[in-house]
C-alpha cells in the first residue's frame, strides 16, 4: 500500500489526423495535416495496486476522442483543442484524470509563406 498518491503522464505523443478546420472555406473542403499532442496527469495508485486496464486511464479510449473530434469541422484550432479537453474531462473521473495539456498543430498553414506549423496548447 502506498502512503501517498502517484501522479503519473501519460503521452499520446504525435497523433497525426487529417482534419477539415479553418476559417478559409478551402481548408474546410481540401482539409490540411494535424499533429495532436496529448498529456494526462493521472493517479495511477489504484492502477499500479491491482495492474488491471479497468482501473487506470485507458489511452486507446483517449486516442478514439481525439478522432471523433477532429472529424468535426471547426474555424478555430482553439475550439478544436478545447472540445477535445472537454471530451476527455468528460469521460474519466475526478480522482483519475487530474490534469490535460493539449497541443493541436496545423501543419503548413496557408499563411502565404513557409511554416512548419501553427499550434494552440491548453491546460484544462
Amino acid at each position: 500500500m502506498y502512503f501517498c498518491t502517484m501522479i503519473a503522464t501519460i503521452e499520446l505523443d504525435k497523433i497525426e489526423l487529417w482534419a477539415y478546420h479553418g476559417c478559409y472555406e478551402q481548408e474546410q473542403v481540401v482539409g490540411n495535416r494535424y499533429e495532436i499532442d496529448i498529456k494526462l496527469m493521472v493517479d495511477i495508485d489504484k492502477a499500479v495496486e491491482t495492474d488491471n486496464v479497468q482501473d487506470a486511464l485507458n489511452y486507446v479510449e483517449v486516442y478514439e476522442i481525439v478522432k471523433e473530434e477532429m472529424a468535426k469541422t471547426q474555424h478555430l484550432v482553439e475550439s478544436v483543442a478545447t472540445n477535445i479537453g472537454k471530451s476527455i474531462r468528460n469521460r474519466f473521473s475526478e480522482e483519475l484524470l487530474k490534469g490535460i495539456n493539449i497541443r493541436v498543430a496545423k501543419m503548413a498553414p496557408p499563411v502565404g509563406g513557409k511554416m512548419r506549423d501553427v499550434a494552440i496548447n491548453l491546460t484544462f
